[in-house]
């Protein structure tokens, strides 16, 4: 049967149907047996002659992007299941042992999952593989929270840290995330130096889930770690007052591990559930299209419906393993019978929110440090830095996508610093630096305790909103994502990036471009007069493109480093715009939402014309002419 499959493969391969690479992987697959497990799985595609998903699935290796290996779950190399997963966590345990020092195996690692299908079954796997490898794991007893893995890391001592998730993807993903000593997920090098020890396991040492626990190399870690995550998140508190009516849903995710805690321990009474949504599932039932994302407005829906019948003041709402947080307001006009779109702060807005009010409270309260520092991604909004400036904070803003990176900030502070707050428009958030990633635990309690504040001063987190606006200028932001799934996907994306960069456009949306911020070479180049400058910051594949001297007035263009996407982020801003400005914020807004829609509309013009037959030859390196 084998070699009835394996000829059909072949033939495909002379058609022309199926690349090479994916031919030779899946072959591997269906003879080797290490592979076994899988070779029902690969019977059907060829059965089913599946080639779309055959060449996705096999045509290369899994690889750590921004969150570590996230994606679709299924049989074969370019797929999440126990084999992928396995390699990932041998390699990190070699690696573990080769740096971690000589009480790496002692120290081991943590490990936490979330509510998606199989991600319990994958941690415990996971810890098998340590225990085989004589490091030791310490396991949660059940789903918990990301950051909540972060912390335990550093409070239990490990070496590393492992979480089985894929954050907001849709329900048939599944995902790694390594952490190292820090914190903080894996930056440079310990990255690429664990995914050479990746891509060259061949053999998957493992024990047994018992035996491991008898040899005592598999442990679960007891509610003592719960009690100090929880009173770590209570000390953030800024304000006592608590008179706000809120309404949560952690979207079928851990929320109910971190954040209901939390809000509960620091006496919001007053909160309201979205019951239906706080059974934990990884299929996500409730929420449109399975999309978990708070990013999505649309995600919040049932807890907009809550919030109406409630009479709620603001909705909160977690991603699946709860490091993400949206929140969206009543409409001043509207109350809750508005779209969710209406409703729904952005990522950005949300973080200036979170950055005013923490240094405006540490200012009034007589407590802001000396050496007070604030960090975001190239990607978020300009408001977050000009609002930190202005309270004499130092501002990291050079950072590319990932929080990993606002974690490092931590890592290297001098002596004396202190971190005050990091965000990136992705809804990610954090004070304090027990954690080292985003928190949705910390967010919510502190955006619920801004709104309980203002609530007292008889102002809503909206007019609050346009009080930074007013005092620092209007800024709006908006983004656009391409989902370009396969490997046709892959080189399309690669080939409009390869085309932004080699021919970059000198207009967007009508617009001259001042300047031109190549992130993967670390160079500036004015587009009139062709000057380069250097540009500080770790080097990625990120494009930029200014309209203003200032640059806060922008469009960056960037692939996902976990999903089969190319993204474009616009900021507009009267800053950059005086013209745009007015008197009565109304119009400000107006004339600067159209501004960053213009350039968005551009932008994808741009990025359109990148695949057209006149720029043929802008492929990835890879692609063969056809």
């Amino acid at each position: 049967m084998v070699n009835a499959e394996i000829q059909q493969l072949k033939t495909w391969v002379e058609k022309e149907t199926l690349s090479p690479g994916a031919c030779e992987n899946a072959i591997r697959w269906l003879t080797d047996n290490r592979f076994s497990s899988f070779r029902e799985t690969i019977s059907k595609l060829v059965h089913d002659a599946n080639q779309e998903e055959l060449n996705d699935a096999f045509r290369k290796k899994i690889e750590f992007g921004t969150g570590g290996i996230r994606g679709t779950m299924g049989a074969g190399p370019n797929r999440i299941n126990a084999r992928t997963l396995g390699e990932a966590a041998q390699g990190l345990c070699e690696y573990l042992l080769q740096a971690g020092g000589p009480d790496a195996p002692q120290r081991g690692l943590v490990i936490a999952h979330d509510t998606r299908n199989f991600s319990s079954e994958f941690a415990r796997e996971v810890a098998c593989i340590a225990a085989g490898n004589g490091v030791r794991a310490q396991i949660f007893p059940s789903f918990r929270s990301t950051p909540e893995l972060s912390f335990a890391l550093r409070y239990t001592n490990a070496v590393a840290g492992i979480v089985i998730s894929a954050s907001h993807n849709p329900p048939a993903d599944n995902g790694f995330k390594a952490y190292w000593t820090d914190g903080g997920q894996v930056v440079p090098p310990h990255d690429k130096k664990i995914l050479s020890k990746v891509q060259s396991v061949e053999d998957i040492v493992r024990c047994e889930y018992t035996e491991g626990v008898q040899a005592g190399l598999i442990e679960t870690l007891d509610e003592t770690v719960d009690r100090e995550y929880h009173r770590r998140l209570a000390q953030l508190s800024l304000s006592p007052e608590r008179n706000v009516r809120i309404v949560y849903t952690p979207l079928h995710g851990v929320g109910g591990t971190s954040v209901i805690p939390v809000l509960k321990h620091l006496g919001y009474n007053d909160l309201h559930l979205v019951e239906e949504q706080s059974i934990p599932s990884g299929d996500f039932p409730t929420v449109d299209n399975g999309v978990a994302n708070p990013e999505d407005p649309n995600a919040l829906k049932m807890a907009i419906q809550k919030a109406a019948t409630e009479h709620a003041d603001l909705v909160l709402a977690s991603d699946p393993d709860a490091d993400r947080l949206g929140c969206a307001l009543p409409h001043p006009a509207k109350g809750w019978d508005a779209p969710p779109a209406e409703l729904a702060l952005n990522g950005n807005q949300i973080g200036a929110l979170l950055c005013y009010y923490i240094l405006k409270t540490r200012k009034n309260r007589g407590d802001f440090p000396a050496q007070g520092v604030v960090a975001k991604t190239i990607v978020t909004t300009d408001l977050t830095s000009i609002i930190a400036r202005s309270f004499g904070a130092k501002v990291v803003d050079n950072l590319l996508v990932g929080f990993k990176y606002i974690s490092h900030v931590i890592e290297q502070l001098p002596a004396g610093a202190e971190f005050l707050f990091g965000t990136e428009e992705s809804h990610g958030y954090l004070a304090g630096s027990f954690v080292r990633d985003k928190d949705a635990a910390i967010a919510a309690l502190l955006i619920s305790e801004c709104a309980a504040s203002q609530k007292t001063q008889g102002r809503t987190l909206r007019a609050y909103l346009d009080h930074i606006y007013a005092t620092y200028g209007y800024f709006r932001e908006t983004q656009k994502s391409l989902t370009r799934p396969g490997v046709d996907g892959s080189h399309e994306i690669a080939t409009i990036m390869n085309g932004l960069r080699n021919h970059p456009p000198a207009e967007i949306g009508g617009h001259p471009v001042f300047e031109v911020i190549d992130h993967q070479a670390g160079q500036a180049t004015h587009v009139q007069t062709g000057k380069t400058r250097s540009v500080e910051g770790t080097t990625g594949n990120v494009m930029a493109f200014t309209f203003t001297e200032q640059g806060h007035t922008r469009v960056t263009a960037r692939p996902s480093g976990t999903e089969p996407k190319i993204k474009f982020y616009v900021s507009a801003t009267s800053v950059d715009h005086p013209d745009l400005a007015s008197s009565d914020l109304s119009r400000t807004r107006t004339a600067v939402d159209a501004l960053a829609i213009k350039i968005l509309d551009g932008m994808l013009l741009a990025a359109e014309a990148t695949l057209s037959p006149a720029h043929s030859d802008w492929r990835s390196e890879d692609e063969p002419h056809r």
